[in-house]
């Protein structure tokens, strides 16, 4: 008779508990380094300097949604989180514009659009 190990449901399981364990070390590895050159980067004044003047520019470029939400998707009205994440150019009377939009409102205008 064979023993667990060599039937193939027992490989199996044992070359599933080595993978297991290679990427479990794997992953820990990895960690330390990232933690490591994570600490290094943001020790460097320079690059904190950079770090700091980038969260005042994504502060400063947040734009609210400009979405005309009764005529753009009037189905869909009340769904606006007013944060925008895109823009869109749209035809107005004095000429194409782009419009910043939410994800709500984007996809509301495009489900609005959409052929039925």
């Amino acid at each position: 008779m064979s023993s667990d190990n060599e039937s193939p449901v027992g490989r199996l399981f044992a070359a599933w508990e080595a993978a297991a364990d290679i990427a479990a070390e794997w992953a820990k590895r990895t960690a330390a380094v990232t933690a490591d050159s994570f600490k290094k980067l943001t020790s460097d004044p320079d690059i904190r300097a950079a770090m700091a003047a980038w969260r005042v520019v994504f502060i400063w470029e947040r734009m609210e949604c400009e979405c005309t939400c009764a005529t753009a998707h009037p189905d869909d009205v009340g769904v606006c989180d007013r944060r925008a994440v895109i823009t869109r150019r749209v035809s107005t009377k004095s000429g194409p514009a782009d419009v910043p939009l939410c994800a709500p409102c984007a996809v509301a205008q495009g489900v609005a659009e959409m052929p039925r």
